[in-house]
C-alpha cells in the first residue's frame, strides 16, 4: 500500500510540474508573439513614414511652373512683328520687370538722357552752375531737330535754358553746346560708366556726319535706359532735387507721338524720343504715372519702316498702360 501511495504521489507531483512548465512556456510565447507584433507595427510605421518622406521629397523636387509675364504677349503682338532690330524693356514700381531682345542699338536722341544726367551730376558736385551763360556762335549751329539753328548769332542762353531746348524739342545745337560745357564726350562717358550703363556710349556730337561716315555712332540699350528712368523716378539717380528737376524737363517734352499717343488724357507722362530716318531708327523711353504707381517702358527700333514702327509703339504703350493701371 505504501508503494502504491508513493507512486500516486509522484504522479501527481509530475503532473503539477508539467503543468507549471507549460504555463511558463505559454507566457513566454505570448510575450514573444506580442513583441513580434509590436516590432512589425514599428517597422510598418517606419516604412510608412519613410515612404511619406520620400513622397514629399519627390513632390518638392518637381520643377515649379514658369511664371509668364503679362507683358510677353503684348510685346510679341506689337514690336514682335516689326522688321529690323527691335527691343523692349518694361518695369513697374510693383516689381515686375520684362525685357525683350535687349541689345546695344543706335541711340539717336535718347542719348540726351545721359547728357542731362551728366549736367545735374556736375551741378551737384559744384563743377557747373545752371545759371552759367553761353553766347551762340554761327559755328555752333547744326541741322536736324531744334530751334537754336534758326536763332540769331550772339543770342545768350543759360545752361538751364539750353537744357530746356534739348529736352523739350530735342535741340541738337543746344545739346552740342552742353556736351562742351560739361567737358566733352569723355566727361559724358565717365558719367555713363558711373551710372552702370554698360551698353551705352557717346561717340559723336549731334549731326556729326564725318563721325557717322567713319562708323562712329552713339549707342544705348533698352535696359540701360529703363534702369536710368526707374532710378530717376525713385529719386535714386543723383538727388531728390536733381531728379525732380530732370523729371520736370521730361514732362515738358512736346513729342508724344509714339508710346504715349493712345493713353488717357489723365495719365502723367515723362518721355524722351529719338529718330534717325537714315537708319530707320524710331525710339522712345517713357514713364507713365497714375497716382503713386508708375511703369517704365522703353522701345528701340532700328532698320525698320516708320509706317509700321510708330503704330506698333502706339499699341505697345496703350496695352502696357491697360495691363498696369486697369
Amino acid at each position: 500500500m505504501k508503494k502504491w501511495g508513493l507512486l500516486l504521489l509522484g504522479g501527481l507531483l509530475g503532473v503539477g510540474l508539467l503543468s507549471g512548465c507549460q504555463s511558463k512556456s505559454t507566457k513566454v510565447a505570448t510575450k514573444t508573439s506580442s513583441a513580434s507584433r509590436q516590432s512589425t507595427k514599428t517597422s510598418a510605421s517606419k516604412s510608412a513614414a519613410k515612404s511619406q518622406s520620400t513622397g514629399a521629397k519627390r513632390a518638392s523636387s518637381k520643377p515649379k511652373a514658369a511664371v509668364v509675364s503679362p507683358f510677353k504677349g503684348i510685346v510679341q503682338q506689337t514690336m514682335g512683328k516689326l522688321s529690323g532690330h527691335n527691343s523692349v524693356y518694361i518695369q513697374t514700381t510693383t516689381g515686375q520687370t520684362y525685357q525683350w531682345h535687349n541689345q546695344s542699338q543706335k541711340a539717336a536722341s535718347d542719348i540726351k538722357l545721359f547728357i542731362l544726367a551728366t549736367v545735374y551730376q556736375q551741378v551737384a558736385a559744384g563743377k557747373l552752375a545752371l545759371t552759367t551763360t553761353y553766347t551762340l556762335k554761327a559755328t555752333d549751329k547744326v541741322g536736324g531737330t531744334g530751334s537754336l539753328q534758326g536763332m540769331a548769332t550772339g543770342t545768350t542762353f543759360t545752361i538751364q535754358e539750353l537744357l530746356h531746348y534739348m529736352m523739350t524739342v530735342s535741340d541738337n545745337t543746344a545739346t552740342n553746346i552742353i556736351i562742351d560745357a560739361v567737358g566733352g564726350i569723355g566727361a559724358v562717358n565717365q558719367e555713363i560708366k558711373r551710372l552702370g550703363a554698360s551698353q551705352t556710349v557717346l561717340r559723336r556730337k549731334m549731326m556729326d556726319q564725318k563721325a557717322l561716315a567713319a562708323g562712329r555712332d552713339n549707342v544705348t540699350s533698352v535696359r540701360d535706359l529703363g534702369q536710368l528712368l526707374m532710378k530717376l523716378w525713385h529719386h535714386q539717380l543723383i538727388s531728390a532735387t536733381a531728379d525732380t528737376a530732370m523729371l520736370k524737363l521730361m514732362a515738358a517734352n512736346t513729342n508724344h507721338t509714339k508710346l504715349p499717343k493712345l493713353l488717357p488724357g489723365t495719365r502723367t507722362v515723362y518721355n524722351k524720343t529719338g529718330e534717325f530716318d537714315t537708319y530707320g531708327v524710331e525710339n522712345d523711353a517713357a514713364i507713365f504715372v497714375q497716382g503713386q504707381r508708375a511703369v517704365v517702358i522703353v522701345a528701340l527700333s532700328q532698320g525698320g519702316q516708320l509706317s509700321q514702327q510708330v503704330p506698333a509703339m502706339n499699341q505697345l504703350g496703350q496695352q502696357v498702360d491697360v495691363a498696369v493701371f486697369n
